[in-house]
C-alpha cells in the first residue's frame, strides 16, 4: 500500500496528493509505529517523479509535527535528506530545507553536526 501512496504523493492534482499523505499519516495513528512505516516510505526519497519525492518530505515535517522525534529514528532518514538536498528540482530541494529545518527544530545541534559530517556546507 505504501508504494502506491507514494506514487499517488506524485500525482498532478493537489487533493490527490494531500489524501495520499493523509492515508499515510493515518495509517502511522491507526495500523503501526511510525518509525516502520518511514522505513518502507524511505524509498520515495529516491522516486523518480519530483512530486513523490517532494511529498516524502513533506510527509516527514508532517509525521515530527503530529509524533515528534521520539518515535522516529532520524538518523535513519537524515542521509536521505542529504541526497535529495541536491536535486535537480527546487521545489523538492526547498521542501528537503524545510524537513531539515523541522529536525533541527526537534533534536537540536546533533543534527547540524550529521550533516557537517556528511560534507554539506555549514552556510546550508
Amino acid at each position: 500500500v505504501l508504494l502506491a501512496l507514494i506514487d499517488r504523493m506524485g500525482d498532478a492534482k493537489d487533493q490527490v496528493r494531500e489524501q495520499a499523505q493523509h492515508l499515510i499519516l493515518k495509517l502511522m495513528d491507526e495500523a503501526a509505529p511510525p518509525m516502520y512505516i518511514w522505513e518502507r516510505l524511505a524509498v520515495g526519497f529516491k522516486h523518480k517523479n519530483y512530486r513523490s519525492r517532494e511529498g516524502v518530505c513533506l510527509c516527514l515535517i508532517a509525521t515530527l509535527n503530529i509524533y515528534g522525534a521520539q518515535p522516529l529514528i532520524l538518523s535513519k532518514l537524515v542521509p536521505h535528506l542529504c541526497t535529495v538536498f541536491g536535486d535537480s528540482n527546487s521545489q523538492v530541494r526547498d521542501a528537503a530545507i524545510l524537513a531539515i529545518v523541522e529536525v533541527y527544530r526537534h533534536v537540536g545541534e546533533k543534527v547540524r553536526i550529521d550533516l557537517t559530517k556528511r560534507g554539506i556546507p555549514p552556510g546550508r
